[in-house]
């Protein structure tokens, strides 16, 4: 067993540290398109947008980036524990993986409020996706059977 979480911790590595230059790729393209379509795009931002921009991508990366793992953290350390330590760490989990769907539900609203949602750009293809799996995730979580 602890061969397949070294195998499998040493692909998600793998996995990181191959599709990063991908991401800026990604986010070039993003910005060519954006140039193409939205002849807006030479004006300067407004401080208010700037400040909504930063805000939406402090909330999405405590969400996804923080607050997520450390909650699957948990509940991978309440395997290996006994009686209240155990369940102290899936509350923690729970209480995790709640926060973490408000802070991007929070994200998203600021998103559809502040921002233009056309979709044509990768940038929100993909954040839309996160946000559909995210909820997935959190419903399957509360209907999952108790052991």
């Amino acid at each position: 067993m602890r061969i397949f979480h070294s195998a499998a911790s040493l692909s998600i590595i793998s996995y990181c540290a191959v599709s990063i230059p991908f991401v800026a790729c990604l986010s070039y393209q993003d910005h060519v398109e954006d140039r193409k379509f939205n002849h807006k795009a030479d004006q300067q931002l407004s401080p208010k947008m700037v400040s909504d921009i930063n805000l939406h991508g402090v909330l999405l990366w405590a969400s996804m980036g923080f607050l997520m793992p450390l909650g699957v953290i948990a509940v991978r350390m309440s395997h290996r524990e006994e009686g209240g330590r155990r369940k102290a760490l899936i509350y923690l989990h729970f209480v995790l993986q709640i926060l973490s769907v408000l802070l991007a539900t929070t994200g998203a609203i600021l998103s559809i409020k502040s921002f233009e949602n056309s979709f044509y750009n990768n940038h929100q293809r993909i954040g839309l996706g996160l946000y559909g799996a995210i909820w997935v995730q959190a419903v399957a979580g509360f209907l999952r059977p108790h052991r």
